[in-house]
């Protein structure tokens, strides 16, 4: 299912990029509304960028590293060449049939064999170019961004608060929260809708808690920056139409109470241990318990080097909530429920409540939502008796959550988390294998999980931010021992905060010393070397694919090259497989090297050199 997978992340891609180009325009403005069509272009990686007036200046930065990349893509092309060469040496009978007969390579591919898989991907591309489509022109159409395309103007919103309130990114206001709208009222024209905006306030209008209806009234515009969603900025006409439900505001509670016991931890406590324990950042979160408003909780300068030292190490991603914190609770619940002897279809049920109850307590985000949905998965090939696979929970997650929301491709958090996944999926074991020859086991595994990791996120991270952080694998090694242990430490305190504060301000001063490490380990080694430079855009992911593929190659031709070198009578003397090859590691290369130097100097025999006499002694002996 990953081909799969690729192919609808590619359509949905591709599809709203080519009707706002048959359209000629961005998804959401027309050509006078430079800085929208600015911020949607650069949203999709500037796929759009050409279509400018600046379209000189986008050409050159895109011609500059596609100069430096036809060389890695000529180097690829020719160790795919010699791949395919020697493949055809090594099995004389296919030999003509890549080079003498290549109508029946074709064939091959199109036989009666591959039918179900070519028409498989012929339907989830159909369904992804569809699902696209119809999201792309719903957003188009909104009754919101219709009346942007056309200026700002006054409008009355009813709406969803989709997330909690968090501190605002915009000079002069206090306060932002996402949207999701019911209806939209403009010169008096009310409209259904199913748009998400982003709605800015400040003072008391502060006051919005996740799960709750409310109804504002302000100037809704374009966004400046950022994802291309529509902006409304109240001042003071916010009210609340229906109160969150009982679960919900249990868990504001519980959200409140944590962040006010992390208030009273040092400057980076009260940044980290929220941000690892349920994803927002201590100094985004608005300080005070039921969302009142104070002063900012940690100087904005010393937050802003924090998350530069974090970015420039590459453990930028400990300051989200990714899959790991469902990997522990999974790991904990499937521990007791074996204890206990439960069938697999209770063991089930329990983590899928669990996997949902912890998304509640989470700040809602990307990574999340993939987390979530490829845990449900799992769980539900436990309930079937199925082992669970990661590879095919991630693409099945992928083809569900691009279906019902394609949004979601163009989505920087969703793309590092499954990149992630995929990294490690493909390579963590064999990576494993390899590095225990050579490691002690407790340094090998999460060294091999980092580098895969790592692998993984580097081509979407190059479309975030130019460069490549070379002590990252150092610094993931580094913080690894304590990341799990801050983690369980952070959801007690998230747990236990608003039922017995001293306990919760205790296990959060335990977080907050692991926190302290990771602290440590950023601001130490992202000022020890910057990331090294890379080109920017597409065409430097475009470079880290070629560069991965042309490793994959490289391994590939060692091992036909090994294999060839190998006597070829052995196994017939021996009559059974001569075993596998022997590896040594490199501290035992180095133990033996040490261990023949020594015994070569130890046999050396140093002989005596002879002593001159003086002359005295020379006219006594005559």
């Amino acid at each position: 299912m990953l081909p799969a997978a690729c192919l609808a992340w590619a359509v949905a891609l591709l599809v709203p990029w080519l009707l706002d180009l048959s359209m000629g325009g961005s998804a959401a403005g027309s050509a006078k509304d430079g800085d929208w069509a600015k911020s949607v272009g650069e949203s999709r990686g500037g796929m759009a960028g050409g279509s400018t007036a600046g379209g000189g200046m986008g050409m050159t930065v895109w011609m500059m590293p596609l100069v430096l990349a036809l060389p890695l893509l000529l180097a690829m092309i020719l160790l795919a060449v010699k791949l395919v060469c020697l493949v055809a040496r090594e099995v004389p009978n296919r030999r003509s049939q890549f080079f003498r007969r290549p109508h029946r390579l074709v064939s091959t591919w199109f036989d009666s064999r591959r039918l179900p898989t070519l028409a498989v991907l012929a339907a989830v591309a159909l369904t992804a170019a569809l699902s696209a489509a119809v999201g792309h022109e719903s957003v188009r159409s909104g009754p919101a961004a219709r009346q942007i395309r056309q200026g700002k103007a006054m409008a009355e919103v009813r709406g969803l608060a989709l997330g909690p309130m968090s501190a605002s990114s915009r000079r002069g206001w206090d306060c932002q929260v996402e949207l999701r709208l019911h209806r939209v009222t403009v010169a008096g024209v009310r409209m259904p809708s199913d748009e998400r905006i982003v709605l800015f306030a400040r003072g008391r209008s502060c006051l919005l808690q996740q799960g709750g209806l409310y109804r504002a009234r302000g100037l809704l515009g374009p966004s400046v920056y950022g994802r291309p969603m529509p902006w409304l900025t109240v001042e003071d006409g916010l009210k609340q139409v229906r109160p969150p439900g009982p679960g919900r505001r249990l868990i504001v509670r519980m959200q409140n109470a944590f962040l006010e016991q992390t208030g009273k931890l040092d400057d980076q406590g009260r940044i980290l241990v929220p941000g690892l324990t349920m994803g927002i950042l201590g100094n985004q979160a608005l300080p005070g318990s039921g969302g009142s408003l104070g002063r900012p909780a940690v100087e904005p300068a010393y937050a802003t080097r924090l998350i530069q030292d974090f970015r420039a190490s590459g453990i930028l991603h400990l300051m989200a909530v990714s899959g790991g914190h469902f990997m522990i609770l999974a790991s904990l619940l499937v521990s007791i429920m074996r204890a206990l002897r439960s069938p697999p279809l209770l063991m089930a049920l329990v983590l899928s409540a669990a996997y949902l109850g912890l998304g509640m307590l989470m700040v809602p985000g990307d990574s999340v939502l993939r987390a979530q949905a490829m845990g449900l998965l799992s769980a539900l090939a436990l309930a079937a008796c199925r082992p669970a696979q990661s590879l095919n929970s991630l693409s099945w997650c992928v083809l569900l959550v691009l279906i019902l929301r394609p949004s979601m491709a163009a989505s920087f958090g969703f793309a590092l988390s499954c990149g992630a996944v995929l990294g490690i999926g493909l390579g963590n074991r064999r990576l494993t294998v390899l590095l225990e020859d050579h490691l002690p086991a407790f340094l090998a595994r999460p060294l091999a999980t980092t580098l895969c990791a790592q692998a993984g996120t580097l081509p979407v991270q190059v479309l975030m931010s130019p460069g490549l952080p070379l002590l990252a694998p150092l610094a993931n090694l580094l913080v690894t021992p304590v990341v799990d242990v801050a983690t369980v430490t952070g959801l007690l305190a998230l747990l236990t905060s608003w039922l017995w504060p001293p306990l919760g301000l205790l296990l959060a001063r335990l977080t907050s010393l692991g926190t302290a490490v990771m602290a440590f380990a950023a601001t130490w080694l992202g000022e020890a070397a910057a990331p090294a430079g890379w080109p920017s855009g597409p065409v430097g992911s475009a470079c880290l694919v070629g560069l991965g593929l042309m490793a994959v190659i490289d391994h590939r031709l060692v091992r036909l090259i090994r294999a060839r070198s190998r006597d070829p009578l052995w196994p017939a003397v021996t009559a059974q497989d001569s075993g596998v090859p022997f590896r040594p590691s490199a501290w035992g290369s180095i133990k033996v090297w040490l261990q023949q130097t020594y015994g070569l100097l130890a046999q050396l025999v140093f002989k005596k050199r002879p002593r001159l006499m003086s002359s005295d002694e020379g006219r006594f002996e005559s």
